[in-house]
């Protein structure tokens, strides 16, 4: 660069290859953030069903848990009164 502030055709094919280097690059980064974007979103749907099949389990066994519980509980209040 001149001390009047002019650049030459080198300069500006310089800056020119630095800013398609530096924009090549965001673009790789963005691609590779969307990719890893949906790898997680896949993750996640796949964790989401693997608890809605854990709950389609585990609420009925809590609920039939907790009535022999209260049946139980009801029992042995009645034989512990006699």
């Amino acid at each position: 660069m001149s001390s009047l502030g002019e650049y030459t055709l080198e300069d500006l094919a310089e800056w020119l290859v630095v800013a398609l280097l530096a924009t090549v690059g965001v673009l790789i980064a963005l691609w590779l953030g969307g990719w890893l974007m949906v790898f997680l979103g896949k993750l996640f749907l796949g964790v989401a069903a693997l608890i809605v099949l854990l709950l389609k389990f585990l609420i009925p066994a809590l609920i039939i848990a907790a009535i022999l519980y209260f049946i139980l509980r009801a029992f042995s209040k009645s034989k512990a009164a006699a």
